[in-house]
């Protein structure tokens, strides 16, 4: 007996419900400079997510300037939090957040990956952990 769209989107919402995901992306090792962030989403009950990101970047110089050890450096963090909750459309299954500055994205789920914990795709490396969520 196969479960409904309903059933699957209430079971996600479980699952994801007190979950963290954490994001961290760097720059391609052809290149020869660097960025790299971690960002945490931790989703937590009633439907509010806290957002938290941390990132860095490196920018060497060029061999055309008079010090080729020239460098410009960068970081930055952002903590926001908004909605989240989970939907069915079409037969596939999204992330609806709605955040801080009140922008709606949606993110395809891919329930085998989220099963899984870890993923990537290219240079970004996700990790979900369930019922790790930094919720206050």
């Amino acid at each position: 007996m196969c479960a409904s769209a309903q059933e699957i989107t209430d079971r996600l919402t479980e699952y994801i419900n007190n979950g963290q995901l954490v994001i961290y992306s760097e720059s391609s090792y052809l290149s020869d400079n660097s960025a790299s962030a971690i960002t945490y989403v931790d989703f937590c009950p009633g439907g509010i997510y806290h957002y938290s990101y941390d990132g860095s970047y490196t920018v060497k110089g060029t061999q055309n300037t008079s010090n080729r050890n020239n460098r410009a450096y960068g970081a930055g963090v952002a903590e926001n939090s908004g909605q989240w909750k989970v939907l069915e459309y079409q037969g596939a299954h999204y992330l609806e957040i709605l955040d801080a500055y009140g922008k709606t994205n949606y993110y395809p789920i891919n329930i085998q990956n989220l099963a899984n914990g870890k993923w990537k795709i290219n240079n970004v490396t996700y990790v979900f952990a369930q019922g790790k969520g930094r919720c206050r």
